[in-house]
């Protein structure tokens, strides 16, 4: 109920800025086009198997963050200094055992939101996914990256066998 609540007070911040003047009148179309949102199109209470750890939350974001600075500086010079010193290709990348539905589409964005990588199929067992990236040149430094990736939105949001699992899969190296 409470993440009902919020949400349709994002709905109701995001209608008034879209108007761009905070008025009685747009805070009460905000809320009333919130609750026709939330009328039509109800949401279902999708399964989690997981915990929420805020400090890991703040964590990831941080290291996420820094990740995507990086990525777009390497991007960026790669389109500022063409030599086609591209060596892309595709790498397959393990996932944690026991990852919710929610976790791996978190980590499928993740990816998909680094400059340089994206998702390009996932196993039909959900074992791994496999990563188009655009520097190969040390598939197991990626391999390494993308589980650091992985195993600090785990350490997140994902259940205690995952959050094993990925420490587990640190410690001992990518292969």
């Amino acid at each position: 109920m409470i993440g009902r609540l919020a949400l349709g007070a994002w709905l109701a911040v995001v209608w008034v800025a879209l108007w761009s003047d905070l008025s009685v009148a747009n805070v009460l179309s905000g809320v009333l086009i919130a609750v026709v949102v939330f009328t039509v199109f109800p949401l279902r209470r999708l399964p989690h198997e997981g915990a929420f750890r805020p400090l890991k939350v703040i964590g990831f974001g941080i290291r996420f963050v820094l990740a995507v600075i990086r990525a777009s500086f390497e991007v960026a010079w790669e389109v500022v200094t063409p030599r086609n010193r591209d060596s892309e290709g595709i790498v397959e990348m393990p996932l944690a055992p026991g990852c919710s539905d929610t976790v791996l589409a978190f980590l499928a964005d993740a990816i998909g939101l680094t400059p340089g990588t994206v998702v390009v199929d996932v196993a039909d067992d959900r074992r791994a996914f496999w990563v188009h990236v655009l520097h190969l040149d040390d598939p197991d430094r990626v391999r390494a990256d993308l589980l650091r990736l992985q195993a600090g939105l785990v350490e997140a949001f994902g259940s205690d066998e995952a959050v094993r699992w990925c420490r587990a899969a640190l410690a001992e190296g990518v292969r």
